[in-house]
């Protein structure tokens, strides 16, 4: 109705900023829907799904786009996959999708006033130590970005918590919920000479 109503009315101004509203309004509610949806669907999810999955396989799964977004911001990309390392029991997708959320929040950390000159993602694979539920893989995304500023630190895990003009605060609190199901953990420091590991 308070489209149709936009589109009645004779003062054109009133009518473009009521149109522009109205599709803001429908573009926000989509997507308030798609990120429930994805909840939703995590949630659902109350047991993953582990598979035996070679560190390098999950690499090659996330570098197309991993490569398509450093290509879309000048990012120099680059990645480390000892050869040999073990296979890990792991829940692919989910793990997968950590590993393109951090890479992503890496590239946007670049896309700041002040980052260095130098931008560079780095990935890097390791194997820390194997006990009885068999070996544990380090996965560390380094960017070259502006750092995490001692006041966003306290949050940065806290679901709905965001520095993103766009964002809803969700990214790594889900990010470090998949690393604890599969009983590791999400941390990180500074890098050097700067950005975040």
């Amino acid at each position: 109705n308070l489209l149709q109503h936009a589109q009645d009315t004779t003062e054109p101004e009133l009518q473009r900023q009521l149109c522009e509203a109205v599709q803001r309004i429908a573009q926000q509610a989509q997507r308030a829907g798609e990120v429930i949806k994805s909840i939703h669907d995590f949630v659902r999810r109350r047991a993953p799904t582990r598979e035996p999955v070679t560190p390098r396989d999950l690499l090659d799964s996330v570098l197309p786009l991993v490569r398509l977004q450093a290509r879309k911001w000048m990012i120099d990309l680059q990645w480390n996959v000892p050869d040999g390392l073990p296979e890990v029991w792991c829940d692919r997708a989910m793990v997968e999708q950590v590993i393109l959320n951090l890479a992503r929040n890496g590239m946007q950390a670049m896309d700041h006033p002040g980052t260095a000159p130098e931008r560079r993602l780095s990935l890097s694979f390791q194997s820390v130590f194997a006990d009885e539920t068999g070996p544990s893989l380090r996965v560390e995304v380094a960017d070259l970005g502006c750092g995490i500023d001692p006041n966003v630190e306290i949050n940065l895990y806290t679901p709905f918590f965001t520095t993103k003009a766009e964002g809803m605060g969700l990214g790594l609190s889900l990010c470090r919920t998949v690393i604890e199901q599969h009983g590791g953990q999400l941390s990180h420091q500074p890098n050097q000479p700067c950005g975040t590991v």
